[in-house]
């Protein structure tokens, strides 16, 4: 069962000249679900800067104009100021891509802004069963 699912369907803006989702689009829907994920566990965007430091994807099958997306979010880990993401995306005939992330959490000053033991709990749900969280 993933951590968190999030649904959302292809805009007609997401497509490209020959009708399938453009690649960069698999990572906003993926970002949308880290958002919606984070949001349902209590934390906002506004409080901390989150710079991404990493990102790739793997594509196995493309998506439509007007397909439905489920987008399952995961922390694969929690380091002391980083969450490491994996998002499988999924449309009408199963997993289109696989995009994994990681942020940095900052301060406003860019330095390194750690997660508390409390913050750590809340994220705990999002953890994929076999990860942990690292210190």
């Amino acid at each position: 069962m993933p951590a968190y699912s999030h649904y959302s369907r292809v805009a007609f803006a997401d497509t490209d000249a020959s009708g399938i989702v453009y690649f960069a689009n698999f990572f906003r829907y993926a970002q949308d679900a880290e958002v919606e994920a984070l949001a349902a566990h209590g934390f906002t965007r506004m409080d901390m800067r989150y710079p991404r430091v990493h990102a790739e994807a793997d594509f196995m099958a493309p998506l439509y104009f007007r397909d439905e997306i489920r987008t399952e979010a995961a922390l694969l880990s929690i380091g002391s100021t980083s969450l490491h993401w994996q998002f499988s995306i999924y449309g009408p005939k199963g997993l289109c891509a696989v995009v994994k992330t990681v942020i940095s959490r900052r301060k406003e000053d860019f330095s390194p802004a750690p997660y508390s033991e409390a913050e750590c709990k809340r994220l705990a749900p999002l953890l994929l069963a076999e990860n942990s969280i690292k210190k």
